[in-house]
């Protein structure tokens, strides 16, 4: 490789690409120029080789422009293992664009390989991951920052082009509610799709209005004419609006808690969560402590003030070590 190949801007093959020089370049240069100009390529290939450092690696990466990063992605399996490397190890927010640019069919086949990984690794998990899904894996979640309308296109393409169901039926999860329940407006799904889309979760497909109890009504619609199905999901009922009932108090505190510099206080959590089934009580503390809007201190205290069954016991409590 000749160190004098280089690129619009005059970066050679053994520099890390500037920051925003994507962004930059695209506001002035048309996108079939830069791909020509452009040796993000190069560099990509020149790391796999081991002839480039790790940071001009992953500069070419997140510089690289549709075009190339599509081409180079599709071109092997080895380079779809490299972008995936690198997606994995980026802040979701980050790759959110690179993912969005993707062809259909580049995102099935990464994602087809993370979740074929994701599968053969799952027994090996230690305990404490056992109920996490794939989206929960910190690996994985850069996934979460693609659009629901390319998610909605993956399902489409996975159905109609390759006839798979249960690898794009772990997306349903990633779909806000509102779309779950309208899928058919979104895409031309059928009817007939779109059962066969939530029979491929197996199993799972009675977890599924628990995680998420606003889609339940439509689940309900769907199956009407599935007798085993639509009996099961009948006697969920209660459960389902029990957790939906969880979940809002959950999403009531944890907004005041990003709209109030100063967090919340175990007054106002106390107030909140009055009254509730200690059940409930316990599951909505163990969110707020997995979102990081309580400590492990605080969830303690709480805990100790709801058993005492007044947040008069905390007055009391200061009392006595300050005597």
């Amino acid at each position: 490789m000749s160190k004098t190949n280089k690129c619009l801007i005059d970066t050679t093959v053994y520099q890390s690409c500037p920051k925003s020089c994507k962004s930059v370049l695209s506001g002035n240069t048309s996108i079939v120029q830069l791909a020509k100009s452009c040796i993000a390529e190069e560099k990509l290939n020149a790391f796999l080789k081991g002839e480039v450092t790790f940071n001009v690696g992953i500069s070419a990466f997140y510089q690289s422009n549709s075009l190339i990063l599509n081409r180079f992605t599709s071109a092997n399996s080895e380079n779809q293992e490299l972008i995936s490397y690198f997606l994995s190890i980026s802040e979701p927010g980050t790759v959110a664009d690179i993912l969005e640019n993707f062809s259909i069919k580049v995102l099935f086949e990464l994602f087809s390989s993370n979740y074929e990984n994701f599968l053969n690794l799952k027994d090996n998990y230690n305990k404490k991951f056992v109920n996490r899904n794939f989206f929960q894996i910190k690996g994985n979640q850069f996934w979460k920052g693609i659009s629901f309308q390319k998610i909605c296109d993956l399902i489409l393409y996975s159905i109609r082009e390759k006839n798979e169901y249960s690898l794009v039926s772990q997306f349903i999860v990633l779909l806000p509610p509102a779309v779950v329940s309208k899928l058919q407006d979104f895409t031309d799904i059928t009817t007939e799709e779109e059962r066969n889309l939530f029979l491929a979760l197996g199993d799972s497909i009675y977890e599924l209005p628990i995680q998420s109890p606003r889609i339940y009504p439509h689940m309900m619609n769907l199956f009407q004419d599935d007798p085993e199905i639509s009996i099961i999901l009948g006697t969920m009922e209660e459960l389902v609006k029990r957790q939906e009932t969880i979940l809002n108090i959950t999403a009531k505190l944890i907004e005041y808690y990003e709209e109030h510099s100063f967090g919340l206080t175990i007054q106002n959590i106390y107030s909140e969560l009055r009254g509730l089934e200690k059940e409930m009580i316990s599951e909505i503390l163990n969110q707020l402590k997995e979102k990081s809007v309580i400590s492990d201190s605080q969830k303690e205290m709480l805990q100790m003030v709801f058993q005492q069954g007044s947040i008069d016991f905390l007055k009391s409590l200061k009392e006595d070590i300050l005597r």
